[in-house]
């Protein structure tokens, strides 16, 4: 169940910005009714996101932790466009695309995010100090997530797989020796 769950959250949370927006959508109009549902939605985005760091920390701490040597490193957040347009779906008011609309929109999202390993672009966890990569370890393609700011290859030295193709950075040493100015 560990592995399933951290593919699961990711995805909800990724939809938590969504959640923020149509909360700030509610209050901006003013609406008396729709306080209480804006404060669970921002209450929600905020136990989404708190929910996967812990279940990425338990992961680390649980997980299976093996040496790995990763041939390439780059940034992961190619995804971010599409993620800022779903993102941005509650302000599309007056156009028809309200209510139900948006719910089937925001459904179909959620199952081509959960079915396409896009999931890992999520700028909230961003915020908890989480970093995407996608690596490459034996020309098989990852995403790395890591609380590490990383540049060199050769500093990547432990992973925990969280689901099929995402990894966990484990490597507990911080050795001043390694070099960081060297790109891979």
């Amino acid at each position: 169940m560990l592995r399933s769950l951290p593919k699961f959250l990711l995805v909800c949370t990724a939809f938590a910005p969504v959640m923020l927006t149509q909360a700030a959508v509610w209050i901006y109009d003013a609406k008396p009714e729709m306080e209480g549902p804006s404060a669970l939605l921002v209450f929600l985005a905020l136990a989404l996101v708190w929910l996967c760091d812990v279940v990425i920390r338990r992961s680390a701490k649980e997980l299976a932790s093996n040496p790995v040597k990763v041939t390439a490193i780059k940034p992961a957040d190619k995804e971010i466009i599409g993620f800022v347009l779903a993102y941005l779906l509650p302000l599309a008011r007056g156009s028809g695309f309200e209510g139900f609309p948006m719910l089937v929109v925001l459904i179909v999202f959620f199952m081509v995010i959960m079915t396409s390993n896009a999931y890992h672009t999520n700028p909230l966890l961003g915020f908890l100090g989480y970093h995407f990569y996608e690596v490459t370890i034996a020309s098989v393609g990852y995403v790395l997530i890591s609380k590490r700011d990383l540049h060199n290859v050769q500093v990547i030295k432990q992973v925990a797989q969280i689901t099929n193709y995402m990894l966990l950075d484990t490597t507990t040493e911080r050795n001043e020796s390694d070099p960081v100015d060297q790109e891979g």
